[in-house]
Formats: C-alpha cells, sequence, structure tokens
C-alpha cells in the first residue's frame, strides 16, 4: 500500500472512485481540490481532498474501494491530509457529510451550527449548491494543538532563492525543523534571525563564520547558533544534507 500527492494522471480514477462510492463530482474538474491518494500496486483504492483558503480548509472527498474498506485506509489518508494541511498553514478543517457523521466524531471533529461557518467556506459551491441542506457540518479546529505524523509522501519541497537549496519545513506553535541538500560551493550570506538554530549534518560539510571564526561541521556532528547572532554559512566542493531546529520559528522557511 502506497499513499501520495495526486497528479493530473489520477484524475479520472479519483473521479471513478467518487462516482462509485457516490460522492458529488461535478465540480472537480476545475476545483481547486487537492488530493492525497492511496495505492494498491497500479490500483488507486482510496482517495482523499482539502480545498484551501487561507487558514480555512474544506475537507472533501474522502473515499475508499469496497474492496478495502475497514482496514484503516480512511483513517491513514486522513492523519497525511492533516499533515500536509498544517505545511500550507491551514488552522481549521470544515465538511459537510450526510452519511459519515459518526466516523467524523470519532477522529475528533465536532458538529457545529451553519452560521458558525467562516465566509470563504460558506461561499463554495459545496456549502452553496452540491450538498444537500439536510448535510451535517462539522469542524476540527486549531488543528496545529494536535499530535500528527508527518509522512515522507506529503512534504512539501521548496527551492531557497539565494542558494538553490532544496528544502522541506513542518513546525510546530513554537519549534520548526527543516531538512536541506545544499549544492556545491553555495553559500548563504551573512544574516541573523530571531530564532536559535541547531544544525545537524547528514551528510558532507557546513562551514559556519561567526564572530570571526570559522567552523567545519562534518556528518553526525552539529552547532548551535544563537538567537540575533549574525553568521554566514556555506560549502565547498561537496553537497551537504542537513537538518535544522529552529526556536521560536524562522518565518523565511515556513
Amino acid at each position: 500500500m502506497q499513499y501520495r500527492l495526486y497528479n493530473k494522471q489520477d484524475h479520472d480514477r479519483i473521479i471513478s472512485l467518487l462516482s462509485k462510492s457516490g460522492l458529488p463530482v461535478s465540480d472537480l474538474e476545475n476545483s481547486k481540490t487537492e488530493f492525497i491518494i492511496s495505492m494498491d500496486n497500479e490500483n488507486l483504492i482510496g482517495c482523499i481532498g482539502i480545498e484551501r483558503y487561507e487558514k480555512e480548509g474544506l475537507l472533501r472527498s474522502l473515499a475508499v474501494d469496497p474492496g478495502y474498506r475497514n482496514t484503516g485506509i480512511g483513517a491513514q489518508l486522513l492523519q497525511r491530509l492533516l499533515a500536509y494541511c498544517r505545511q500550507l498553514g491551514i488552522e481549521n478543517i470544515h465538511l459537510l457529510t450526510t452519511t459519515a457523521e459518526k466516523y467524523f466524531l470519532s477522529k475528533g471533529f465536532i458538529i457545529a451550527k451553519r452560521v458558525e461557518v467562516p465566509e470563504s467556506i460558506k461561499r463554495t459551491l459545496e456549502f452553496t449548491s452540491i450538498c444537500p441542506s439536510s448535510s451535517v457540518y462539522m469542524t476540527l479546529k486549531q488543528i496545529n494543538n494536535r499530535a500528527f505524523v508527518y509522512t515522507n509522501e506529503v512534504k512539501i519541497p521548496k527551492t531557497d532563492a539565494d542558494t538553490g537549496s532544496e528544502y522541506w519545513a513542518v513546525k510546530g506553535e513554537k519549534l520548526m525543523l527543516t531538512y536541506f541538500e545544499v549544492p556545491p560551493n553555495k553559500t548563504f550570506g551573512e544574516h541573523f534571525h530571531e530564532s536559535e538554530q541547531i544544525t545537524y549534518i547528514l551528510e558532507g560539510k557546513l562551514f559556519f563564520l561567526i564572530g570571526g571564526e570559522v567552523f567545519c561541521i562534518e556528518k553526525e556532528n552539529c552547532i548551535v547558533v544563537p538567537s540575533n547572532v549574525p553568521h554566514k554559512v556555506w560549502t565547498t566542493e561537496l553537497p551537504a544534507k542537513a537538518v535544522d531546529a529552529w526556536t521560536p520559528i524562522n518565518d523565511k522557511y515556513s
């Protein structure tokens, strides 16, 4: 069983699964829904979607093929979706359901009144026309306060504009972790940040210039950079892979 973010080639198979599950598909051709899918070899057997409206998210289209139900796939999809939403900056999840009220109650969602729906969610087709008025409105608020598992399939890779380094970030309320792959002969010019930083080297070497002293940090070693202390970081002929812990959160990478 594999889980991953969807791509355009998955569209028709998602529509087929949702149609078979009796879920609405009329607006998905041009919607902003992003999906996480579950695959058994080449067969798409589960999906879940999210529409993002700044800090609010509309959960869409949780479906599992009938032959795979009651095996935990739905819970795995929801877990990965919440981790993905946290990276997108979504804080609150909203949904409408006619059949899955008990399931979502078991996952921490609560039933709420439609008058409490944020305007951005209230204006969606899901709320205005697709789902019947008898649908139950449910919400899961402040997902940043929940424990969650961050899996490799739903990480959001980014590129540092100054060095071309590939990185991803995951954050809690006060602490953030980043993973960097820094190419050879790249330099992060002198800078400082409020965040205290701890860098652990996984591969290669990173050089730090702090207070006029150069530190060479090699594999399985780490360095602590205090808050608001100017420093410069670079690689030489070898690339480097490193993990950084930051507190408070470093907004540049979040």
